[in-house]
């Protein structure tokens, strides 16, 4: 495996202060957030008993302002990214420079999340409208100029512009393999692998040049970007992919040792030994119960939503430990994109009327 970027050998560290403001104002944004009983709640709630509930809570400013354009889910959902939308930018406003260089850095995620929204429209040919109504613009790329690339004509154009931005997502041409593989086989998958490593390795890097109180928002980055892998091993191994395209695929940690011991499990032959070789990692247990599923209908979903919701939690972490640090504001940022997470899984399992179990063992509660 090779790095899609530069690492230096010292990196020059980033100097964070003391901000008792900011920290506190995260401190009060946080407490505004659902609690497990409002969830409980509005799993006992109707479509429109939920609609009602969110438009008297501290969602009622983007539901008014947006109810004379869309109405139902539609509205909901837009709703909920643009409050993700202002909550972030709210967030920078009451930060120092310093303090903002580390959101931001943060937020190209929600950047790369709507990139791929928009070119996985152009390749169905989604109308455009559609297109738009997914993206949530949380990152740092306005919703004007997200807007402005679902009027690109191909999918080469949206990435040649997005990545000439001022605030780089990644290089044009690291992405030449992935445009040829989308000419050449129809997929998506070389392009946005692309984009996912190149942020992950972008801000683990980042990262190493925080001072000791960024330490767990490192360890969180290293467990996101492990499971990450393990679920591109496990999709990949039931897919009979070859062992050195998997390889391309993984997300490098900068760590020789623990990057020499997720390329060799690529070397394994399929899933059932490479549960066996997970057997004593954190993740065992998550694993043996979503492979059990996998058995029986082979879907590798419950493994998925599993592993991601013991990532969620984890990060949780970032909200109760070293109070007054950039953990909380880090923490705070984590928590609320749960939030309009789990209130989009609510509306459209009530939309869709699934049962209120099913509806619930998709959730995470921060609390």
């Amino acid at each position: 495996m090779e790095s899609l970027i530069k690492r230096a050998k010292n990196p020059k560290k980033i100097r964070l202060g003391f901000y008792p403001y900011t920290y506190v104002r995260t401190v009060v944004m946080r407490s505004f957030l659902f609690k497990m009983e409002d969830y409980h709640k509005m799993l006992k709630m109707g479509f429109n008993e939920i609609a009602k509930f969110l438009q008297d809570s501290y969602y009622q400013n983007e539901i008014n302002e947006l109810a004379r354009e869309y109405s139902g889910a539609n509205l909901l959902e837009r709703a909920l990214n643009k409050a993700l939308e202002n909550s972030f930018e709210k967030l920078i406003r009451i930060s120092s420079e310093q303090l903002q260089v580390l959101i931001k850095e943060y937020l190209k995620r929600k950047d790369i999340e709507d990139i791929k929204t928009i070119i996985r429209g152009k390749f169905t040919n989604a109308d455009e409208k559609a297109i738009i109504s997914s993206l949530a613009a949380a990152g740092t790329l306005s919703r004007e100029y997200l807007m402005s690339l679902t009027r690109k004509e191909s999918i080469e154009k949206v990435l040649a512009d997005s990545i000439l931005k001022d605030n780089e997502i990644t290089s044009f041409e690291l992405l030449k393999d992935g445009l040829r593989e989308l000419n050449e086989k129809n997929t998506l998958a070389g392009i946005e692998n692309t984009l996912d490593r190149y942020y992950y390795e972008h801000l683990l890097d980042f990262s190493a040049r925080l001072p000791k109180q960024g330490a767990l928002f490192k360890d969180f980055l290293l467990n996101e970007i492990y499971i990450l892998n393990l679920l591109t091993l496990f999709r990949m191994k039931r897919s009979n992919v070859d062992k050195k395209i998997i390889k391309s695929f993984l997300i490098l940690s900068g760590d020789n040792l623990k990057d020499s011991k997720i390329s060799s499990l690529a070397e394994i032959d399929n899933i059932n030994e490479l549960q066996k070789a997970l057997e004593k990692t954190p993740y065992a247990e998550i694993i043996a119960k979503g492979i059990g599923e996998f058995k029986k209908n082979g879907s590798l979903m419950s493994l998925e939503i599993e592993l991601y919701k013991y990532l969620l939690k984890k990060s949780i972490l970032l909200l109760h430990q070293h109070p007054l640090t950039i953990d909380v504001i880090l923490g705070y940022m984590f928590a609320k994109d749960i939030e309009v997470r789990n209130l989009k899984i609510l509306v459209k399992g009530k939309q869709l009327g699934l049962s209120n179990d099913f509806i619930e063992s998709q959730l995470v509660f921060w609390q």
